[in-house]
């Protein structure tokens, strides 16, 4: 459980050595048909799908349908985001978005629906749709989606937190991958601070199950923590923001 004052989570583990702060996940582990759909990185322990991740806005420009009134939508972490005709923009129009591959209860669906996008984190793909007469547009095909646990800002670098299986007698234990969403990086963090979120300790323990689950995604910073003895240095993740999945009936 967390502790709600501090909510800073130790990870118990044995360290894992690896080449620089982020490892680069080789080729053979990441096997992306389209940069715009979600596939598995696979490593010991642990199976996250880490790409097709998407922040929303609602378009509220005042013109027909399908032209106007749907949603402008980007990957997380990257500057740009390949659209419906291929070209990479800072953001992309979707003329909708299609929930059908979405199974949770209809009471969940129109929770996320009627929420103006400003908390939501969805993960899918661009799919194309033709309007007789005024051409092809994008569709955001949703497979999972994401609700921020409050209002704050999510400021920093949005990844997964999943516990690796990893056990140690000492401290700092890497006992989490750091996967980095829309990217092939992984690392491993020795303890997890969500203190700064300003969630309540139900979401606390919404967070810690799913770490130890089927992994949390957050946004923040990494940092080390120094020691007099360099190897006690403790290396945290502190969250301005994490999500909690919309779970499946």
């Amino acid at each position: 459980m967390f502790n709600h004052k501090y909510a800073i989570i130790p990870l118990l583990s044995a360290m894992i050595v690896t080449n620089g702060f982020f490892a680069k996940v080789s080729a053979q582990d990441i096997s992306a048909t389209e940069t715009t759909d979600s596939v598995a990185v696979t490593v010991t322990n642990q199976e996250f799908p880490q790409w097709g991740y998407y922040t929303i806005r609602r378009d509220f420009r005042r013109c027909a349908s399908p032209i106007c009134g749907g949603y402008f939508i980007k990957q997380v972490n990257l500057k740009a985001t390949p659209c419906v005709d291929g070209v990479f923009r800072s953001e992309c129009y979707v003329s909708a978005i299609d929930w059908n591959s979405l199974k949770v209860s209809p009471s969940q669906l129109a929770k996320i629906q009627n929420d103006d996008g400003s908390r939501l984190l969805l993960r899918g793909n661009i799919v194309p749709v033709t309007f007789p007469g005024l051409g092809e547009f994008g569709n955001l095909r949703v497979k999972e989606a994401f609700i921020a646990a409050t209002n704050n800002p999510a400021k920093g670098t949005f990844v997964a937190l999943k516990d690796n299986g990893i056990r140690c007698i000492t401290t700092p234990c890497f006992s989490t991958d750091q996967l980095v969403i829309n990217k092939p990086y992984i690392s491993q963090v020795s303890s997890i601070d969500l203190s700064q979120t300003g969630a309540t300790q139900k979401q606390l323990d919404a967070a810690a199950s799913e770490i130890f689950g089927q992994g949390l995604i957050a946004v923040g910073t990494t940092k080390v923590v120094e020691n007099v003895d360099p190897t006690k240095r403790d290396t945290q993740f502190v969250a301005t923001q994490f999500y909690l999945r919309v779970a499946p009936n």
